[in-house]
């Protein structure tokens, strides 16, 4: 199951690591502190509209722009069960799991993912 905490928090440190280096510049940590807070944000709205399958796309193409490729599957996935028909939601999957060196996932996998993310969504 995906911490999605962890995801945020891995977030920010890699984005640290990869706009900064060792010692990022003040612009570069207001970067970083605004993505992580952007994922919060959605996260938080996401709770309360758990159906919103723009944001979860928007979750998602955060997570993709920073290269957290797995953590992006969740919220695709569980959009996806909501609005299998939108074409930009399987581009992002296919993304994902391009950059994972993965050429497919099963409709199972999918379905764990999708289960997790809402789980994670409610805190369970």
């Amino acid at each position: 199951m995906t911490n999605w905490k962890v995801v945020t928090i891995a977030l920010g440190l890699a984005l640290g690591w990869t706009m900064g280096a060792a010692s990022p510049s003040a612009d570069s940590q207001a970067e970083v502190e605004m993505n992580v807070a952007r994922v919060e944000g959605l996260t938080r709205h996401l709770r309360n509209y758990p159906r919103d399958v723009d944001e979860m796309e928007h979750l998602a193409a955060l997570y993709l722009a920073n290269g957290s490729y797995d953590a992006a599957i969740g919220p695709l996935a569980r959009a996806l069960q909501l609005d299998p028909h939108r074409r930009s939601l399987w581009v992002g999957l296919d993304t994902a799991l391009r950059h994972l060196d993965r050429q497919r996932i099963s409709d199972e996998e999918l379905a764990v993912r999708a289960v997790e993310f809402r789980n994670a969504l409610n805190g369970r």
